[in-house]
């Protein structure tokens, strides 16, 4: 899949933006090639999502928790997959050190769905793994780091800078001038709406990497 599909097709972004996009995805290769190296597992499959996606809140961006990057399990034929939604205001605004944990954090949802998924055990879950949102609920449905991640400074960043949700306020401030003020698209949804459900026969009947399956079935 091509990552840039959404970027390349939409006309919301003029071309100097989608240039720039196409530059920096050698940051989020770099990124995801740290994560394979350090897990010994295969990245699941992403893309870059033009929309920014925030939500109503108390805190961040003056009243707007943003979500940089979502895992979300998606029907198709009858089977589920699993894909990272990373928002272009990540990739364009975003430290290379932030975008690297960010999509180390979403591969530990994305672990945490195959084992839920795998046993059976839930009909519903939460699509989002924002990092900067619903904080205390979040990092309730990340796998442990240490238990994933071979890396001591990674684990150790994640725990350090998750753990009570990864507030970046130079992304923030970037994501406000330079997408949110300037009327890039952007979709507003409420709190505890951002949510998926997948029937549980499509969930029995989908493969998941052989790989992932085998660490999390391992996993208590």
């Amino acid at each position: 899949m091509d990552p840039l599909f959404k970027i390349r097709k939409t006309d919301a972004l003029d071309s100097k933006m989608k240039k720039s996009l196409v530059t920096k995805m050698k940051n989020i290769e770099s990124a995801v090639s740290d994560v394979e190296k350090f897990s010994g597992l295969k990245y699941p499959a992403y893309y870059i999502e033009p929309v920014l996606t925030v939500t109503e809140s108390n805190d961040n961006m003056g009243g707007l928790g943003v979500l940089y990057a979502r895992t979300i399990p998606i029907e198709l034929n009858g089977r589920v997959e699993i894909f990272v939604e990373i928002t272009a205001p990540l990739l364009l605004y975003s430290t290379r050190v932030t975008l690297r944990l960010v999509l180390a954090h979403e591969f530990l949802h994305y672990a945490e769905l195959v084992r839920s998924f795998t046993r059976l055990d839930i009909v519903s879950q939460i699509a989002s793994a924002s990092m900067y949102e619903e904080t205390h609920t979040d990092n309730s449905r990340a796998l442990d780091p240490a238990r994933v991640f071979s890396n001591r400074k990674l684990v150790t960043d994640l725990k350090k800078r998750t753990s009570s949700g990864l507030h970046d306020e130079k992304l923030n401030e970037k994501c406000r001038i330079k997408w949110i003020e300037k009327g890039l698209p952007v979709a507003k949804i409420a709190i505890g709406n951002n949510q998926v459900r997948v029937p549980i026969d499509s969930i029995s009947r989908s493969a998941f990497d052989p790989k992932i399956k085998d660490l999390v079935a391992r996993l208590p």
